[in-house]
């Protein structure tokens, strides 16, 4: 379908703006105008078409949940539209797919309903005869898949019939965070130097859009639009109110027992053998699944080091993940890898989901991009073993197969610590910690119930293991 790049009227342009306040979102904005031209066009001629399709594909890259803002906006965009008939929007997994039964799904209140399809294929044909009979039965209801399993544009062709349209939301690289930086910057009227937004950078996505309304306020505050001064005077405060170590800091996780042991070793290993004239490579692998602490962790070791004077001084950590290291044509991601090398150089440089970088395929033409940002990354490696640490972090088998199909990267990992799920007691406990950060408080009894929901989320998370990569279902 051609797109139209004319503007739709201002009150749907304007609930289409939400997009722009989130990274990675705004290129759907034109996929939702041609849905609304659609609709409109089907009403003004009267045609009497069969299937009226608003069905969606939303294939999610990033790690974090911008699908919940992007599903948001399209459940407002509908409903002044009359695609649906209320905003209310249903979740369900594969399995609350396979025991549902169709007599049930015809009550279903919700206007939206988004199905999770974020897992293997054992159940491909089950679960495509299970979602064309709802589509069939609930008319006037809009479908959403969320998926990142499959090929782009496998479950579209799978399900052509039933859904549409396609979305996509992108890992949030490095660049784009700087980009998202300076424009709130521009916005708000604040001068801030690039040091200041690359280090803002580095954080995850959600600690940004928090430090930035932080910002914000104490720039109200204090009268003052330059935040390099504002944030000298909160670092003054800091270090008055605390003056932790990073092995302090890594003793107050909670949880990571064996990781923590594991560190401390890996520590007291590389300064015996600094003092010895005889430095190791210091490359590690942080394998785990997400949220059990891999970057936090990371981020301590960069402390370390530079509380230890292991590589330098000064506390250098770089975050990238693939958009900051491949490019987008030949010959662009050699010297985009280098450049965020040359940034980490006297510290470390931690790559999240590095095992991405290992199989990605940019163009049609089949030039595996991926090859030239590994062969840089090997070659960074190796060149500033004295003044690097690398860190690749993700998924524990997705990482076991990267480094043993690419010797490269065996060869140069020194270590590799392995991340445990939290267990329910840790999770209340991180939990009550955020609750106490932000000035929360809990009610008595609300531990029990909260054990309970973690205990039933954690069971649930192993029911099914698919066959093939033996992953959680």
């Amino acid at each position: 379908m051609e797109l139209i790049k004319e503007l739709l009227d201002e009150a749907n342009e304007k609930i289409l703006k939400r997009l722009d306040e989130t990274i990675g979102l705004a290129e759907n904005k034109q996929t939702l105008r041609d849905i609304v031209r659609y609709h409109k066009a089907i009403k003004e001629c009267n045609c009497n078409v069969e299937f009226e399709n608003y069905n969606i594909v939303i294939r999610n890259k990033s790690y974090y949940h911008l699908y919940e803002e992007l599903i948001s906006v399209i459940s407002e965009i509908y409903y002044k539209n009359g695609i649906i008939k209320n905003q209310k929007v249903l979740y369900m997994d594969r399995e609350e797919l396979r025991t549902k039964k169709a007599k049930k799904e015809k009550c279903f209140e919700e206007g939206i309903i988004v199905i999770d399809l974020e897992a293997s294929r054992i159940d491909a044909a089950e679960i495509r005869k299970k979602i064309e009979q709802m589509v069939e039965d609930m008319q006037g209801k809009a479908f959403i898949i969320l998926e990142n399993s499959y090929s782009e544009g496998e479950t579209n062709a799978i399900l052509n019939d039933y859904f549409l349209w396609s979305m996509k939301i992108e890992q949030i690289s490095n660049e784009e965070k700087q980009r998202y930086i300076k424009k709130f910057m521009n916005e708000n009227k604040l001068e801030a130097t690039q040091k200041i937004i690359e280090e803002l950078a580095n954080n995850p996505y959600y600690k940004i859009k928090n430090n930035l309304t932080n910002i914000l306020v104490n720039c109200k505050i204090n009268k003052e639009n330059n935040v390099t001064k504002v944030l000298k005077k909160e670092d003054k405060l800091e270090k008055n109110t605390n003056n932790k170590k990073a092995m302090e800091e890594l003793e107050d996780l909670t949880g990571l027992e064996e990781v923590k042991e594991q560190i401390k070793k890996v520590i007291n290993f590389i300064s015996l053998s600094k003092n010895r004239n005889n430095m190791p490579m210091l490359h590690m692998c942080f394998n785990g699944n997400p949220g059990t602490g891999k970057t936090t962790v990371a981020r301590i070791v960069g402390k370390i080091f530079a509380e230890e004077n292991i590589l330098s001084d000064k506390e250098v950590f770089v975050e990238a993940q693939r958009n900051d290291l491949i490019g987008k044509y030949v010959g662009h991601t050699a010297p985009k890898t280098q450049d965020v090398i040359n940034k980490a150089l006297g510290g470390v440089l931690f790559i999240d989901e590095a095992y991405s970088i290992a199989s990605y395929i940019q163009d049609e033409g089949g030039r595996d991009y991926g090859a030239e940002c590994i062969a840089t990354l090997l070659k960074g490696m190796e060149d500033n073993r004295n003044n690097l640490c690398v860190i690749l972090a993700g998924y524990t088998e997705e990482m076991n197969h990267m480094l043993n199909v690419n010797p490269g990267f065996k060869s140069r990992i020194q270590f590799t610590i392995n991340f445990p799920d939290y267990n329910e007691e840790e999770l209340y406990t991180i939990f009550r910690n955020l609750c106490k950060n932000e000035k929360y408080k809990l009610s008595n009894n609300i531990k029990q119930e909260l054990i309970k929901h973690f205990e039933i989320a954690k069971k649930r998370k192993k029911l099914f293991k698919c066959k093939i990569c033996k992953k959680s279902i």
